[in-house]
């Protein structure tokens, strides 16, 4: 077992309510959310959860160099463990060792007007309703019209949350992954 699975081994048994799995997101799971998002495009991307970098890699190999890519990660461990890492390590790539529902403040620091998507990882069902619900509004609010959140669960728990937010939402799944996820495509 390598070291990031150890550490995200660790990370979800002590820390059970903000990490949702047992190990990092597979290689399938991440080109089932990353597919079909127009990098070329994009003037902002963000991450919800870095966690160990595993979609943010993924985000920076493909995005333009213009784009602007914010991924927050509020697990200190797991921040200090890959965050810092690939902190500054791109142009135009912030990681940042904060929670999701400061989206707003964020992009207010960085002067960011257009947000096309936003990626999430975060495990939804075990986030406490009102901090899940904030994040949630500030999504939408974040989003241009027409800019896309996606999201992976673990269950269907968000549909109907999704569904009266967004105007359109698609479910997908993806079965290569540990465990199977379900992938929410929103467009604002």
């Amino acid at each position: 077992m390598n070291y990031e699975n150890i550490l995200f081994l660790k990370n979800f048994i002590d820390k059970p309510n903000t990490v949702g799995s047992i190990k990092p997101s597979s290689k399938y799971l991440t080109n089932s959310i990353l597919s079909n998002i127009d990098f070329s495009n994009s003037s902002c991307i963000i991450e919800y959860g870095t966690g160990t970098g595993v979609f943010t890699k993924e985000i920076i190999k493909r995005k333009n160099k213009a784009t602007i890519l914010l991924s927050f990660e509020c697990d200190d461990t797991l921040y200090n463990g890959f965050g810092k890492q690939l902190n500054n390590t791109e142009e135009n790539v912030y990681i940042i060792n904060d929670t999701a529902e400061r989206v707003l403040d964020y992009l207010n620091k960085y002067n960011i007007k257009n947000v096309d998507y936003i990626i999430s990882g975060l495990p939804f069902s075990i986030i406490p309703k009102e901090t899940s619900t904030l994040i949630l509004e500030n999504t939408l609010g974040a989003l241009k019209l027409g800019g896309e959140f996606r999201a992976f669960q673990y269950s269907l728990h968000y549909y109907s949350n999704l569904k009266k937010l967004f105007s359109k939402v698609t479910l997908g799944f993806q079965s290569l992954n540990i465990p199977p996820a379900f992938i929410y495509y929103c467009k604002k």
